[in-house]
């Protein structure tokens, strides 16, 4: 080892000898060798914080809970969802709140007759002298389905078909311990019902917001398929706001949310939920043609049932608000009837008198295209919106009248229900083009239909595939006015069917019971 005063002679050497090699470079030599030196060091300085950097780009990051991480990272959400573990948390989350709901019922055996047997021979041949020995008059049936326990006190929301007319009701929790039910109401126009059970230590299901749902994003359906309890499936939201046409009511409310996550027979009043552990739907029908899923299910919007499961809480029955028109959608021949650039919004077929509609000035033939502040283009989504309100609740809803736009304020009325009349026969007179048959109304007809005398024309015949059978019309309709021109008998109608242009699309106004609407046929060329 140099001593200090030796080592200092020969640093002083050195740095004479390195002055003096420098003195004999060229200046552009300086500036490389200077350059160099300045790369050197960026490379290290590199790697010495190489540990600091990597944390700033995500590349070492410390353990952080769910919540942390998407609250602190939004971008991220989709990525960290799609794991397993989320699946597994939500599904050990949600399936003690899911129940198992069996009902006994008394079934007559005159019921079976007359579903099955239209005839009354048939009837009495498939009866006792069928089987050569006693029919019995009543039996009991047993079904299954499953509910979602809602509130502390043992509230269970479920399908109405699921529950409606037992005589007997039993739920079993996951935890296996058994209750008997009581029925507390039903709503048959959204297919609901809610149930009791008087229990201790019920674990609660939380209720998310079905509206800020999206086409795409995953759900668990959790439920008791084919009884097989707590059963766990997993699929997309397909589509939202669909109608299949399973409420025989022409006040049914049908909003669903398809999704492909499997649901079968047993499923119905089941958990549909997000992968926040949120019900934001109650598994309600398949799409089949085996009985079994096929791909295509169905679920009420928790908004939606949250309203009238309140409902059927506080008062045992809906209160139902009420709007009082009839629509269908606008398509592309209803646009071009009434002159639209586009297929938009929901035509107005009818307005029933001294109902909110007709007081606040809504008229027949308008087209509804925004309720407060959300576009509308489906009849159902209408329906869905009102049925979520009060009676008293205010809208401001903006419709196209003679291709202006027009915005009436309105308050929603109580509903009340209405009657449907049968219609009879008689002699008629067909009309080939549109493949019509029509006859005059007979007084009798009138009286049943509460029609005046001169008032529209029976439709005794449709031939099938025709434009009035593709256009919706059917037979015991009454056809009241063709483009605003009234329809008094069959020589009027047929002045008026005889004047219309081939390829354009004109407007019956039609009664079908109790219900007026409008049907839009394009004239064959």
């Amino acid at each position: 080892m140099y001593r200090y005063d030796e080592f200092q002679s020969w640093l002083k050497i050195s740095i004479l000898k390195r002055y003096e090699d420098i003195m004999r470079f060229k200046a552009s030599e300086v500036i490389t060798c200077i350059c160099g030196v300045i790369k050197s060091f960026i490379v290290i300085c590199l790697l010495f914080s190489f540990p600091y950097l990597s944390n700033l780009i995500n590349l070492r990051t410390k353990p952080v809970s769910a919540a942390q991480f998407i609250s602190q990272n939004k971008t991220t959400e989709f990525d960290y969802l799609t794991t397993s573990r989320v699946f597994t948390r939500v599904a050990t989350t949600v399936i003690p709140t899911v129940v198992s709901i069996n009902s006994t019922m008394m079934i007559h055996t005159s019921e079976l007759w007359n579903n099955h047997f239209d005839d009354e021979e048939l009837r009495e041949f498939f009866g006792e002298k069928y089987f050569n020995f006693p029919v019995p008059k009543e039996f009991r049936q047993r079904d299954s389905g499953s509910g979602i326990i809602v509130s502390p006190k043992g509230h269970i929301l479920t399908n109405m078909h699921v529950v409606e007319k037992a005589e007997l009701i039993t739920v079993t929790l996951t935890d296996n311990r058994t209750f008997e039910a009581k029925l507390i109401g039903t709503d048959p126009l959204t297919e609901l019902a809610v149930i009791k059970i008087d229990g201790y230590n019920l674990p609660v299901a939380e209720l998310g917001d079905s509206d800020s749902l999206e086409i795409g994003e995953w759900v668990l359906a959790i439920g008791n398929p084919l009884e097989l309890r707590s059963t766990v499936t997993a699929g997309i939201i397909s589509a939202i706001g669909r109608d299949i046409n399973i409420i025989a009511d022409n006040y049914g409310v049908e909003n669903f949310i398809q999704t492909d996550a499997t649901i079968n027979p047993g499923n119905s009043g089941g958990a549909l939920v997000n992968l926040r552990g949120q019900v934001i739907g109650i598994s309600t029908a398949i799409v089949t043609q085996t009985g079994y899923s096929q791909g295509y299910g169905f679920a009420i919007p928790i908004n939606l049932a949250k309203e009238i499961m309140n409902d059927l809480i506080l008062h045992g029955y809906v209160v139902r608000s009420y709007l009082g028109i009839s629509m269908q959608d606008v398509n592309e021949k209803i646009a071009r009837a009434l002159g639209l650039k586009r297929p938009a919004g929901v035509f107005i077929d009818n307005v029933v008198e001294d109902s909110p509609a007709k007081l606040f000035g809504l008229k027949e033939k308008d087209v509804l295209i925004k309720i407060d502040d959300q576009i509308v283009n489906k009849g159902n989504i209408v329906q869905s919106m009102i049925a979520q309100k009060k009676p008293g609740d205010e809208l401001l809803i903006t419709l196209i009248r003679n291709n202006r736009l027009v915005k009436i304020p309105v308050t929603l009325g109580e509903r009340r229900d209405f009657n449907v009349k049968s219609t009879l026969k008689n002699r008629d007179r067909k009309f080939y083009n549109l493949g019509l048959k029509v006859e005059n109304v007979c007084r009798l007809r009138a009286e049943e239909l509460n029609l005046k005398m001169n008032e529209g024309v029976f439709v005794s015949g449709v031939e099938q595939f025709s434009p009035a059978y593709d256009a919706g019309v059917r037979v015991n309709d009454i056809i009241l006015e063709i483009d605003d021109r009234l329809i008094t008998s069959i020589y009027a109608f047929g002045n008026v069917i005889s004047k219309l242009q081939s390829g354009k699309v004109y407007i019956f106004k039609m009664k079908r019971g109790e219900n007026i609407f409008h049907i839009f046929i394009e004239v064959p060329k």
